[in-house]
This record gives C-alpha cells, structure tokens and sequence, in this order.
C-alpha cells in the first residue's frame, strides 16, 4: 500500500515538538528532569523561559495543525474518527494556551521560588489540566475508530495499549501534588508520557498515510457480505 510521506513526517514532527523538554539541557539554566515539571522551564523568572515558552506553543500548534491535516484525510471515514481528531485539535489548544500562560517563578528548580497564583498561573494550571480530557478523548474515540475499519484491530489495540499507559502516567502524575513520595519522580512521570503520547502521534500518521479513501467510509467485509462502515 503506497502511503503518504508527508503525513508520516507531520506526525513525526509534531511527536517531536512535543517532547521539546529533552533539549533541557541545552537551552535552560536550570534542570532538573526527575523532580521538575516540564512547565517550570518556561517560568518568567528562568532566565530562557521564553524559549520553552515559544517551544510549548509551537507545539500545541503542530498538534492542532495535525488533526486538521488528519481530519481533511480522514475524517470522513468514522463520526468517532472525526471526532477524536476535533478533540486532538482541542487539546493541541490548550496546549497553546498553557505556553502562552507561564506560571511565575519556577517552585521545582528555584528553592527561593514562592509560587502565588496569580491570574496567569491559575489560567496556566487550568489550560494543562484541562487538556487532559480531549486527550483521553483522542484516544478513545481514535481507537473506537480504528477497531471498526481495521479488521484486524491492530491499530486500535495499539492505540488503547498507548492510552493506559498515559493514563497511569498521568494519574501517577497528577497523585505527585497530593504524595510527597513521588515527589522525586513525577518530572520523569510527565517525561514519560509525552514520550509515550509522541509514540501514537507517529503511529497515527503511518496508520493514516495509508490508502486515500477520499474522505468517503471504507468499504469491509463480514463474511461473504460487503459493507460499509
């Protein structure tokens, strides 16, 4: 089956922006990627914040300018498909919004850093935990999606397989606010499933770079009958 580089390349891109915490060591003054928050690199009092800050934006930018490459090529296949797509958008928006929002000072990586929640740091927390949702979305409805025009299920099985990972990552996570014992690690916890949500950008591409249907429902069969999804 003859697939479409550019799609395949955009999901790569976009997985790779999204994880631009690993250039940490090169552009921040201050890291510390087990304990810190990834946001904490573009605090306004780190001394190059402004250069995560930009990163985190173009990233939530190549999320939303995905999903709308992916919707245009296929949306038109599955309303759940068309739907995880409008919710991966969303979240690449939010994503936008919590780079365009810094928090004040940096808690993890300044030990003189007392965090007051100003306007723009409620507005910040708000956009990260909101994204949470039309992401758990995007995978869900992506993978319901994908079990139905994939007879062999292997793109929704891996697609689920990715979403529990990040779920667990993201719950361990958001539980590292209430539990000092995972204090040490919730910076390696955040890492981890943008590492792993990156991983299902790529695979979302390939899977969808295959076969152009021109936007109409793929064709299937049920034992000896054809039908259309």
């Amino acid at each position: 089956m003859k697939r479409s580089r550019p799609i395949v390349l955009a999901g790569i891109g976009t997985a790779l922006l999204g994880n631009y915490w690993v250039l940490e060591g090169l552009l921040a003054k201050r890291t510390d990627p087990a304990a810190s928050w990834i946001s904490d690199l573009a605090a306004r009092t780190e001394a190059f914040g402004w250069r995560f800050e930009l990163l985190e934006i173009a990233s939530g930018l190549a999320v939303v300018g995905f999903a709308l490459l992916l919707l245009r090529r296929i949306g038109g296949r599955s309303p759940m498909i068309r739907a995880g797509l409008l919710a991966l958008a969303a979240e690449g928006a939010f994503t936008v919004a919590g780079g365009a929002l810094p928090l004040s000072c940096a808690e993890t990586l300044d030990p003189s850093c007392s965090l007051h929640y100003d306007a723009l740091a409620v507005l910040h927390a708000s956009a990260e935990f909101a994204a949470t949702a039309p992401t758990v979305l995007a995978l869900g409805l992506i993978g319901l999606g994908q079990a139905r025009l994939d007879p062999r299920r292997m793109a929704s099985r891996a697609t689920f397989a990715i979403g529990a990972v990040w779920l667990v990552l993201t719950v361990l996570t958001g539980i590292s606010y209430l539990n000092g014992d995972l204090e040490s690690v919730k910076g390696l916890c955040q890492r981890a499933s943008q590492v792993i949500f990156g991983v299902w950008l790529v695979l979302l591409g390939i899977w969808a770079s295959g076969g152009d249907t021109g936007g109409q429902p793929v064709p299937h069969r049920v034992g000896d009958r054809a039908g259309v999804l």
